[in-house]
């Protein structure tokens, strides 16, 4: 048997290799998934690299399926479509789940239409390309562009984060997928260049570089699995950070009283003002909810002045009681409520504030047969920072319908 020179001998390992990193990632995620409560983008990220791992020991399989120096060539023409197939749609699905993750983590949005079209564009890949006689690494020149459309829209999006927002982890993901993007860029050039017969594929320079591609994308991986991870820590750390500055606050609310309004209890106008409570939603994206009980001058007209008072205080505890650990309600005027909503967007705050007023116990007053249940309407506005959270408060305080 001929011995194959060394240098090629490691370069037929990068898939393997590579797989035995993804795995050791999708271990680590794996432990980390009790950290991930609440946090939906870090659960996607951890499906993005099991469906990477699958990808790619399909991709191992295949190769070993083609390779004219593996004991397992040739491979049946339905066994290499098939594993081709199987590359090609878990590798699509992991790219997928990455923009998805990274759409979560910044503005709170899902796209399902995605995976569909990932498992549909795999399965033409594998039907229009001759997987029988296709090295692995030439399939990059296939799924390549869509890696590197998906590395750059992810690099994009962590890019466009307002200043508020911006992190370690956040920069560090930006560096590590463009970096991605850039490797890809030059696999997909070394193979078109191949296509072509240019002897631009002859330069050693370039030929290590393919050769030693999926090493490099090895190393490359594990950094923006090491972002994730910090961006999952930065996260739990602001939560913490919320929560201690809240306890604080409400174990010296003697001492600010005057942020606080006296007869609901809730923080009120001055408090946001001075940006109290608002630590973790300066950093986070998220809806301003402006609450305005509709029905309180009907029921002070028939019933008396405390019942106004009474279904005031009775919904404001309500509020207070049933909105989320890091929502902040403020009492904004007379029958006026703001809420401050981080990690919600504009419709899950809208369905979220309509239960609430759906499931408000009527009040019962003496003077009337019929309980009275309050009305109110809503208006609500995004926004994706501390830079935006004041326009978003300005922009329901404007809302003409609540006035």
């Amino acid at each position: 048997m001929q011995t194959l020179p060394s240098h090629l001998v490691i370069a037929g390992l990068g898939p393997f290799t590579e797989l035995l990193g993804i795995a050791i990632v999708v271990a680590l995620f794996t432990l980390l998934r009790s950290q991930a409560d609440r946090r939906a983008y870090f659960k996607v990220w951890e499906e993005s690299w099991v469906m990477l791992a699958v990808a790619l020991t399909a991709g191992v399989i295949y190769q070993r399926l083609t390779d004219v120096n593996s004991v397992l060539y040739p491979g049946t023409p339905l066994m290499t479509w098939f594993f081709a197939a199987s590359f090609f749609i878990f590798k699509l699905l992991a790219l997928t789940l990455l923009i998805t993750g990274a759409r979560l983590f910044t503005e709170g949005a899902r796209d399902k239409w995605l995976s569909r079209a990932a498992i549909g564009i795999g399965l033409l890949l594998s039907v229009v390309i001759d997987t029988s006689h296709t090295q692995l690494g030439s399939l990059g020149l296939f799924h390549g562009p869509l890696a590197l459309a998906a590395y750059g829209y992810t690099a994009a999006l962590f890019a466009a984060l307002p200043r508020s927002r911006r992190s370690l982890g956040t920069q560090l993901a930006v560096a590590v997928l463009v970096a991605l993007s850039a490797l890809w860029i030059g696999l997909i050039l070394f193979y078109v260049f191949m296509r072509m017969g240019s002897d631009l594929v002859m330069l050693p320079w370039f030929v290590r570089f393919e050769r030693y591609g999926f090493f490099m994308e090895l190393g490359l991986q594990l950094t923006l699995a090491y972002a994730m991870v910090r961006l999952l820590f930065e996260d739990a750390e602001r939560e913490r950070t919320d929560t201690r500055t809240q306890l604080k606050l409400m174990h010296d609310r003697e001492r600010h009283a005057d942020l606080y309004d006296q007869s609901t209890g809730l923080l009120n106008r001055r408090a946001f003002d001075s940006a109290v409570g608002l630590d973790f939603a300066r950093a986070s994206f998220g809806s301003v909810v402006r609450l305005h009980l509709t029905n309180v001058d009907e029921s002070v007209e028939a019933h008396g002045a405390s019942v106004g008072s009474v279904m005031v205080t009775q919904f404001a505890a309500l509020l207070d009681n049933a909105v989320r650990a890091h929502d902040r309600v403020y009492r904004w005027a007379d029958r006026e409520f703001l809420i401050v909503m981080p990690r919600a967007t504009p419709n899950v705050a809208r369905s979220r504030m309509e239960f609430l007023i759906a499931r408000a116990a009527p009040l019962a007053v003496a003077t009337g047969r019929q309980a009275v249940r309050a009305g109110a309407t809503l208006s609500v506005a995004p926004f994706t920072g501390a830079e935006d959270l004041t326009n978003a408060m300005h922009e329901v305080s404007s809302d003409p319908r609540l006035v």
